[in-house]
């Protein structure tokens, strides 16, 4: 049986960063945190933690935490069903998101839910081919994925489909693309991507045009909204979601360097596989928002 008292302290050092915050945190002294970890360590006979700055959990130790963060949300449930009347210390959730649904459709969904019920909302944002990490590695109990196969201890449900739609002003169309949308033009027009996580960029140029990998020039804005506002102020041309691009090319401040092509991202809700009505409400509550805003074709 695994002692919960030292789950914690194993959580509040990698949440944390460190021993000595951790032990702030909790309110205990910094070696009593340590006895605790070497105690749990000791119990499983692994190291739990890389000694780092800051530290980082061990393949055991991500494993250890995402069975606590499991425990923690089923007993934060039980506790405010059996006090309704004094909850306590509000339900903190974290789910891992991408940040175009963030931008635009996930807020709206998600926001009247964690209201009605008092929870507090931890998102931790990051390119949607990588956000199913942090689900497996028990950072969030839910996420926002393009990983349609569910991992182990995880449920997978198809939400929809997101478009995107290669876009540039008209004032960067006359300067670069006068001549059409050429393969020598894109090797010398300046991109906006993302992150050097984001490879949709490279897919939509090597599918339509044939473009080697690192073919091109570009611009890295790690910010949703930045990215769109450098594509708006003629930086470059760029692969924008349909919720943010449509109402920008229908205005005339930007313009569909390929209508009728793109490239269309399937978006999926995995959640730990746990009884927990928290992630049922919420699967709920994206789905139906999903439905009004994104495509409902699987590819």
């Amino acid at each position: 049986m695994l002692d919960y008292t030292n789950l914690k302290a194993l959580a509040a050092v990698v949440e944390a960063g460190g021993f000595e915050r951790a032990a702030k945190v909790l309110c205990i002294t910094q070696s009593a945190v340590s006895q605790r970890i070497r105690q749990l360590e000791e119990r499983i006979g692994q190291s739990l933690l890389i000694r780092s700055v800051p530290v980082t959990p061990t393949p055991a130790g991500k494993r250890l935490l995402r069975h606590y963060r499991q425990v923690a949300l089923l007993e934060s449930e039980l506790g405010s069903e059996l006090n309704a009347e004094d909850p306590g210390k509000p339900t903190q959730i974290a789910i891992a998101v991408n940040a175009d649904s963030l931008a635009t459709w996930f807020l709206p969904a998600l926001s009247p839910l964690f209201a009605r019920y008092g929870w507090l909302m931890k998102l931790i944002v990051d390119d949607e081919s990588y956000t199913h990490n942090l689900l497996k590695n028990g950072d969030a109990v839910g996420c926002v994925t393009t990983t349609a196969e569910p991992m182990a201890g995880c449920s997978s449900e198809f939400l929809g489909v997101m478009h995107y739609r290669c876009v540039a002003t008209p004032d960067f169309v006359a300067r670069f693309f006068a001549d059409g949308l050429t393969t020598e033009a894109l090797s010398q027009a300046p991109a906006v991507i993302f992150s050097t996580k984001d490879r949709l960029h490279e897919r939509f140029l090597s599918s339509y045009f044939s473009m080697p990998v690192n073919g091109f020039y570009q611009h890295t804005v790690p910010s949703s909204e930045g990215f769109l506002d450098a594509i708006v102020q003629h930086l470059g041309y760029g692969l924008v979601g349909h919720l943010q691009a449509d109402k920008l090319i229908a205005a005339g401040t930007l313009v569909d360097l390929c209508p009728g092509l793109g490239m269309d991202v399937a978006l999926y809700w995995q959640h730990w596989n746990i009884k927990a009505k928290h992630t049922t409400i919420i699967y709920r509550a994206l789905a139906a928002a999903a439905r009004q805003s994104l495509g409902q074709q699987q590819i």
